[in-house]
């Protein structure tokens, strides 16, 4: 593309200035989003483990529920994309599952969810079922290094995946898979790079809200004050990391998206 790369430190002041400035102005699509991840969070967290013992189970279950919180995000994402790149501010959340560009930018959510879970897949194949009973130590579980390998190859396979959506969020004439791996191998460190390190003071302030979560809940256990502090910091701190995450795969499009923007043959 045309647009020069910025540097890693001045993407990292845009992905900021990007995220409270979408915050800001698509505020409505914002909260809806908002209430979905505070809601379906615990959902994902807590359901599996209410409906079933089997390790397995639990996996699938929690799989299936992370894949309708998909269905039911793609309008947000699909907003804050095209409000970056194409200036559309978006006054509500436009739910429309019967359009192509919907049904694609779902389709790669959700394979990219289906990625992103599979080490914990493993791990719960690797499981015991039942009650187990032994001598000594333990049965062992997923090999630890089995483990770190999935999660790093399913990592590097999302990693060179995001600027496809983008790409499908606008159209772009190009936006298929191959492309988008493309795009991003060629400068595949300046994209790891601008990726993870605004997440740095979030996953830090994160930290710190937890700590502070953990005193409230201690201080009244079982309360419903508890229950709404968990899902308004909870949610709050979702809303955070996806919105960044979103507006840095735009950015990070704009400048090395060239087959994307090249029409498919």
């Amino acid at each position: 593309m045309d647009r020069p790369r910025p540097s890693i430190i001045t993407a990292l002041f845009w992905a900021y200035w990007d995220l409270c400035h979408v915050l800001r102005k698509a505020w409505r699509p914002a909260l809806f989003a908002f209430l979905i991840l505070s809601v379906g969070s615990v959902v994902a967290a807590v359901g599996p483990i209410r409906l079933t013992y089997d390790p397995l189970g639990r996996a699938a279950i929690r799989l299936a529920i992370l894949v309708g919180l998909c269905f039911l995000l793609t309008p947000f994402f699909l907003a804050m994309h095209r409000f970056v790149l194409l200036g559309e501010e978006p006054i509500r959340y436009d739910f429309t599952p019967s359009s192509p560009r919907f049904q694609m930018f779902f389709g790669w959510f959700a394979v990219c969810v289906v990625l992103a879970s599979f080490p914990a897949i493993l791990a719960a194949l690797a499981e015991t079922k039942g009650p187990v009973y032994y001598v000594g130590r333990p049965p062992a579980g997923l090999d630890p290094w089995i483990s770190r390998t999935a999660s790093t190859v399913a990592w590097l396979v999302l990693q060179q995946l995001l600027v496809l959506f983008p790409a499908m969020a606008v159209d772009a004439p190009g936006a298929g898979w191959q492309n988008a791996i493309s795009d991003t191998r060629n400068q595949i460190w300046y994209a790891i790079a601008v990726t993870i390190l605004p997440f740095i003071p979030v996953a830090l302030l994160g930290l710190a809200g937890v700590s502070l979560l953990k005193a409230w809940v201690w201080a009244a256990p079982g309360t419903l004050a508890g229950l709404v502090a968990s899902l308004l910091w909870l949610g709050t701190t979702l809303l955070i990391a996806s919105t960044l995450l979103a507006v840095i795969a735009s950015r990070l499009y704009q400048v090395i998206g060239e087959r994307l923007n090249t029409p498919l043959r």
